[in-house]
């Protein structure tokens, strides 16, 4: 019996990394969407929300960090010859399709639309 480094065909692994990534990513924008939604003018609504220029100013800081990471992401799959294989040529499995920095902004960007939705709830 073969070990799986032995085996030609390593599985979908990666590519199925990179999806779930993607649609991490997407989940991010929608969520973002969702945030902006809401009164074009303060106090229209009983419900407390963030001011329209820092809910826009969020917004654009999403879709920054979603179009950075994605393009880190598809980069780095293509690096490794679409996740199938190590690209230094060791025969080894590839690297991870995800930097940890890429985790790091991606939860940091999630907590700043956290903070700021409390305390537009708290400030109302």
């Amino acid at each position: 019996m073969s070990s799986p480094i032995d085996r030609e065909d390593p599985g979908l692994q990666p590519e199925r990394t990179l999806l779930a990534w993607q649609r991490t990513l997407i989940l991010l924008v929608v969520v973002g969407l969702l945030f902006l939604r809401g009164e074009l003018t303060t106090g229209a609504n009983p419900i407390p929300q963030a001011p329209p220029v820092v809910r826009m100013a969020l917004m654009i800081a999403f879709l920054f960090v979603a179009a950075i990471v994605g393009l880190h992401l598809w980069l780095r799959w293509r690096r490794s010859r679409e996740g199938l294989r190590d690209p230094a040529g060791t025969g080894g499995p590839p690297r991870a399709v995800s930097a940890p920095w890429a985790v790091v902004l991606l939860c940091a960007s999630v907590l700043v639309l956290a903070l700021v939705q409390i305390a537009a709830v708290l400030a109302g």
